[in-house]
């Protein structure tokens, strides 16, 4: 005989196991709803277009709102120039593209065979025309009013600034001491250096915090180190004032520097800076180019400061740390063909190379989805002598060792023989 509790047992076994399967499915869609937001919040947040740059944040005190929903299509559908061009740019080929993309790279754009040359050649180039190298914004910004730099609009008619400054995380009130390798405070003027170390004399004093007091002395004597120079002094103080000025009017658009997004976006400015030769041969290439295929061509670095060029070499291989980086002169640039099928890739190679051949530019096509090129300001190349004397400190710099032969007898590191480009 059927024991009479069993019945009930199964149903509520049955009704435990609808609940679950309703819990499991309402937290699904809930999580589903949860992790699409930030995919069209992100998109609208990093588009370097010009609204984007103009808008204002929302108050501190707006309730966050949750999605609750996937975004639309539309949500995700470009909405202004900047956000087309650089959709374009990624736009599927129907082929193979970037490096898997068949192509013959001309000798022209490949290493030497002796790699250091390659580097060698744009330091021996910037030691002969005496280039100016900047080390931080205050440096950008003196170059910039002198004319020295122009900047590169992020879209022109012919070509894209394609994610340049999309990592920059320095600040620009901060100069850069090349021997101690230090971030050095800026102020827009004498007041606000008086205030800060009338400020940091109070915590010291008065903190009762003796980690808030320590922290204040070690503050008041770098300050002092850098400040009770007289001559040091002015010319931090002109580099503050320069960038603070440059901020509140840059070209109509100012940038609050206290505000981490508007600080962002001026420092991704300062780094859409070229020299004026350079910047008309990008002008050229990327006009052919564009006539060629219909797309703008994609540029992704420009200049870079030494202070942004020393962080750089931490977290990507292919960033020089030699004493003259390429990038430093801002004679150079780099190309992205990570996207491009074949006959685009060839035809930029091909016309670089036929610009190398006639003296005006020293190239190479990266691994990384790059081709970097530098233009010699004169259009002409160094000489092989004044090259020669560069390859021993491009060895320093990647900690080689050679014999008396010229072999390698110790390479601390992987790759270390191979010419970091940028």
């Amino acid at each position: 005989m059927e024991d009479p509790l069993r019945p009930r047992i199964r149903r509520h076994h049955q009704a435990a196991l609808v609940l679950l399967v309703a819990v499991i499915a309402g937290y699904a869609v809930w999580l589903r709803g949860d992790r699409s937001a930030p995919a069209g919040q992100n998109r609208a947040e990093t588009a370097p277009s010009t609204a984007s740059a103009t808008a204002a944040p929302p108050p501190a005190s707006a309730p966050a709102v949750v999605a609750t929903e996937p975004p639309t299509p539309a949500a995700l559908v470009p909405t202004g120039p900047y956000d087309f061009a650089h959709d374009r740019v990624q736009e599927d080929r129907g082929q193979a593209m970037g490096l898997a993309a068949r192509v013959v790279v001309p000798v022209e754009l490949q290493h030497y065979s002796d790699r250091r040359r390659f580097l060698a050649v744009q330091m021996a180039d910037t030691r002969q025309e005496q280039l100016e190298l900047p080390q931080d914004d205050g440096d950008l910004a003196a170059m910039l009013r002198a004319g020295t730099l122009v900047e590169l609009p992020p879209l022109g008619q012919d070509y894209i600034l394609y994610d340049i400054g999309t990592d920059a995380a320095d600040d620009p009130m901060a100069a850069y001491d090349p021997d101690a390798h230090k971030d050095v405070p800026l102020f827009a003027s004498a007041a606000d250096l008086d205030a800060e170390r009338g400020s940091l004399a109070d915590l010291a004093k008065e903190s009762p915090s003796r980690r808030t007091r320590t922290l204040a002395e070690k503050r008041l004597e770098a300050l002092a180190h850098y400040y009770d120079d007289p001559a040091q002094r002015d010319v931090l103080l002109k580099k503050g004032a320069d960038i603070a000025g440059l901020a509140a009017n840059f070209d109509g658009q100012s940038y609050d520097l206290k505000d981490p997004v508007d600080r962002g976006r001026f420092d991704a400015r300062m780094l859409s800076l070229i020299r004026p030769g350079a910047r008309d041969l990008i002008l050229d290439i990327a006009r052919e180019y564009h006539q060629r295929f219909g797309r703008l061509l994609p540029v992704t670095s420009l200049v870079r400061t030494e202070r942004y060029q020393r962080r750089l070499t931490r977290v990507n291989a292919n960033a020089t740390s030699v004493e003259i980086p390429p990038h430093t002169t801002g004679c150079a640039f780099d190309i992205s063909y990570r996207y491009m099928a074949a006959d685009e890739q060839q035809f930029l190679m091909d016309r670089i190379a036929q610009l190398e051949q006639d003296g005006k530019v020293e190239a190479l096509r990266e691994r990384r989805n790059h081709i970097h090129v530098f233009v010699f300001p004169d259009g002409q190349r160094p000489p092989d002598s004044l090259v020669a004397q560069f390859l021993d400190e491009v060895d320093a710099s990647h900690g080689i060792v050679r014999d008396a032969s010229g072999a390698i007898v110790r390479s601390p590191r992987r790759g270390a023989r191979g010419a970091r480009a940028r």
